[in-house]
């Protein structure tokens, strides 16, 4: 299914960058932010090393 829209010249050329049509564009953008939304930042890790250590002293 197709849409017409109106974007701004800029961010028409910013979708442009990452694919060679608009759609195509969003849709590396996209999955871009999804796979940079799965990675762990050092809290994360620390609370693992934690519930780890934990789980070993109940041993």
């Amino acid at each position: 299914m197709s849409q017409v829209v109106r974007i701004q010249e800029d961010a028409r050329d910013i979708a442009l960058k990452y694919g060679p049509t608009i759609s195509e564009g969003i849709r590396v953008m996209e999955h871009t932010l999804r796979r940079q939304k799965r990675t762990l930042d050092i809290e994360d890790i620390r609370a693992v090393i934690r519930e780890e250590l934990e789980s070993f002293g109940r041993y």
